[in-house]
This record gives structure tokens, sequence and C-alpha cells, in this order.
């Protein structure tokens, strides 16, 4: 386990997260900052819990013009005013790893809270 732990600190990886699929999915810490910055979401910066969440638990669309990108959503009643859903948008693909073996490679892009209405509200 403390490999592991390793591994993720040299790789830049902050935490990686099974879908509801079982699809291993990573947040680096470069992804992170960015996404946090005051310029982007910073709205978020305290809500990194419910970003694991809503990739655990979250439904999960693929976006059409990108067969690739898949985003994650779910709604929450902790979310400052005007906020009710977490979004995370995932990037799938693969990689070779130091053996030659073909591995997951899925990542999160950026992710932010959004209002969404009710259906028929």
């Amino acid at each position: 386990m403390a490999l592991k732990g390793a591994c993720m600190a040299s790789s830049g990886k902050r935490r990686t997260i099974q879908d509801r699929d079982g699809n291993p999915i990573y947040l680096t810490e470069e992804r992170w900052q960015h996404i946090v910055e005051d310029n982007n979401h910073p709205e978020l910066k305290d809500y990194e819990d419910n970003l694991k969440m809503t990739i655990r638990q979250g439904r999960r669309r693929q976006e059409p013009l990108n067969p690739r990108k898949y985003r994650y959503v779910r709604p929450f009643d902790d979310l400052p005013a005007g906020f009710n859903h977490v979004v995370g948008i995932v990037i799938f693909g693969f990689d070779v790893n130091t053996q030659g073996a073909t591995v997951p490679n899925n990542f999160i892009a950026t992710a932010l809270l959004t209002h969404i209405r009710p259906r028929g509200g």
C-alpha cells in the first residue's frame, strides 16, 4: 500500500476513485488547482468530497461529440446558495504500463457547481 501512495505522489495523482461501473478515475493535483483557481471555479474548493461522491454515485452521460468524454452529475443539499449539483467531466483513455500492458487512463479534466432545475418545476 505504501508503494501505491508513493506512485500516486510521484505521478501527481491527488486521488483515484472508482465510478459505479468500477472504472478507475483519477484527479491530479494540477487539475484540482486549475479547477479551483479564482478565474475558474473557486466555489468548489471546499467540495472535493462532493466531487468524489459525484464520480462514485452520479449519473453518467457520454458527450455526443467526443465519445471519450463523460459528464458525471449528482445533486447535493449542502452546496452554496444558487447551486444544487456537482458536475465532473472525465476523459477516458488508455496507457501502456512499464510491463507493456494496456491500462485505463481515466482522469477528471474539470469540475463545477451548477444549478439544475427539477423536471416539471
